[in-house]
């Protein structure tokens, strides 16, 4: 092997290795689409769980801040060993737009986005819990 190939197979591994996640599969025990039985009375668990969609400002480029934090009405889920937000999705339109993929303990269930919106009329956010399912949440935007 040369020392050019040699160079290539140790930055593959580093790299490998940086994004290799804590947790594994196996610790993903609920994939199903959840949502809230009775919208105008949700439980708690229903509302730690559910993705809440804030729209910020816009920057001189025309991106506004866009916000997703898992938790509602001050309930927020927690990020412990064997409870988590492993990940976060946001679609504009039902095109993704971001993912963020988040590890148990030192990561919380948030993402954050710059997003063109000119035209958009819908965001939507799924908030994937390892034990609780994908919860969705839907915003409207206005005209």
């Amino acid at each position: 092997m040369n020392r050019r190939e040699a160079l290539k197979t140790a930055a593959i591994v580093v790299m490998t290795t940086t994004v290799a996640s804590a947790y594994t599969d196996k610790q993903i025990v609920n994939r199903t689409k959840m949502k809230i039985a009775d919208p105008a009375h949700p439980t708690k668990a229903e509302l730690k769980h559910t993705p809440d969609i804030i729209v910020g400002s816009k920057d001189a480029s025309g991106y506004t801040l866009v916000e997703v934090t898992v938790g509602k009405e001050g309930i927020i889920h927690p990020s412990k060993p064997d409870h988590w937000i492993y990940e976060i999705e946001l679609y504009a339109d039902g095109k993704l737009v971001d993912r963020v993929s988040l590890e148990p303990v030192i990561s919380r269930g948030y993402l954050g986005s710059r997003v063109k919106l000119d035209g958009i009329k819908h965001l939507r956010a799924i908030a994937k819990c390892n034990l609780h399912g994908e919860w969705e949440s839907i915003l409207t935007l206005g005209s």
